[in-house]
């Protein structure tokens, strides 16, 4: 029974979601993953590299049959041969080869680490972009409350003669611009619910629950994005050691069996060995090509040069980036706490309105003006709180650091 108990959970929908349980499924996902097969490709590139430092052994089989022969030549013959061969030294292009390989690995590691780290930014925006639309359909609920219940009130005035209907209209169709907003404010809510679900790859269900994040340390800066680029220019640097005039040393060796058929072997005199043992060496190296592998390296240089510069100012580019990340800390803590005050300030002279309103001292316009304002300073109250979280991610996002620390209880 409870085999059965742990697999209907694990099949059953999140039963509450906040970001404790939603990144660990977001560096699962099929982006990831797809990265991740990249780690293993490089690994067999670096395996196959290898494979040129043992030698090659192949076999051959042979069958020969010539319509015209003089009478001294075999009409027809079978053979086999087997042969091995191995490169002794190449010019150093498998050491450059296996250089570049090594750090293509890297390479993918660190872009694995960079991509993990991009889907779980895109999952943290996409999650406070929920709360922040749902906070709005709450404010907006708010809204419509107050206004239903100040349409109720005034049915009944308009019935009984004390209050005249261009009030109630006025109050009705602000309820219907609240419905009206409401629709697109769940719709909105919809799109954000399933831009969650492709980045975790979890079906997603109320409730969502806010989490807070922690304030990064933001002392140091080491972006695997960074770290990936300088083993793409390492493999650059490995590169250009394989454009050499450096000669190439090989050894080979072959066993041949053959059979001759139908010819004049002169009383042995002619006759085909039926086995043969061939010993090769060779070196080969090139004397003059119009100096076409020293251009060839030339334009590798050029390829590394043009690389470092980009790294230089793809860093510079960074750096800036987080340096300003730390101002939009700052800033946005501001705005929560000038949103904290605004909201206060909103909500003590709403008070004072209706109260003033439901006394016929105000007009309408007057009154549904400041409910507007209320709301309003309430949506930015919240977006104000989520837009805080997003500015602390960002902030570790720019400085290299792991989203997955944010996470740890706030002090």
């Amino acid at each position: 029974m409870r085999p059965l108990i742990l697999i209907s959970l694990a099949l059953s929908p999140l039963l509450a979601s906040d970001l404790a349980s939603l990144l660990p499924h977001a560096k699962q996902n099929l982006r990831i993953e797809s990265v991740r097969l990249g780690i293993e490709k490089s690994q067999a590139q670096l395996d196959e590299a290898k494979t040129a430092y043992f030698p090659t052994v192949t076999a051959t089989g042979m069958y020969q049959k010539k319509d015209r022969a003089t009478a001294f030549e075999p009409k027809a013959i079978y053979g086999a041969e087997l042969g091995a061969e191995i490169t002794l030294f190449d010019g150093f292009r498998r050491e450059a080869l296996l250089s570049a390989l090594h750090a293509n690995k890297e390479g993918a590691i660190q872009t694995l680490a960079q991509e993990e780290q991009n889907v779980l930014m895109e999952t943290i925006a996409a999650y406070y972009d929920y709360l922040d639309t749902k906070d709005r359909l709450s404010v907006n609920a708010e809204k419509k409350s107050e206004l239903s219940a100040e349409v109720s009130r005034y049915e009944i005035l308009v019935q009984n003669g004390l209050a005249t209907t261009d009030i109630l209209k006025s109050l009705i169709a602000s309820r219907l611009e609240a419905d009206y907003d409401e629709q697109n404010l769940r719709t909105l809510l919809e799109k954000h619910r399933k831009g969650l679900e492709l980045l975790t790859a979890e079906p997603i269900s109320e409730p969502i629950e806010y989490s807070e994040l922690s304030i990064p340390i933001l002392e140091t800066f080491d972006r695997h994005d960074l770290l990936s680029d300088k083993a793409s220019l390492e493999i650059l640097r490995n590169t250009e050691d394989r454009y050499t005039y450096l000669p190439t040393i090989s050894l080979g060796a072959k066993h041949k069996t053959m059979s001759y058929n139908d010819y004049d072997t002169m009383g042995g005199v002619n006759i085909q060995p039926a086995n043969q043992n061939i010993l090769s060496a060779s070196v080969s190296l090139t004397l003059f090509d119009m100096g076409r592998i020293a251009k060839e390296r030339e334009q590798a240089r050029i390829d590394t040069l043009k690389a470092q510069k980009m790294l230089d100012y793809k860093t510079r580019q960074l750096q800036n980036e987080a340096d300003i990340s730390i101002l939009s800390i700052q800033t946005a803590k501001n705005a929560y706490q000038a949103a904290q005050a605004e909201e206060a300030a909103r909500n003590e002279a709403f008070g004072f309105i209706r109260q003033r309103f439901e006394a016929g001292l105000v007009n309408t316009t007057t009154y549904l003006s400041e409910l507007t304002n209320l709301s309003a300073s309430r949506a930015k109250l919240r977006h104000a709180r989520n837009a805080l979280q997003v500015a602390k991610a960002n902030g570790a996002y720019a400085h290299g650091i792991d989203l997955m620390t944010l996470l740890q209880e706030t002090k």
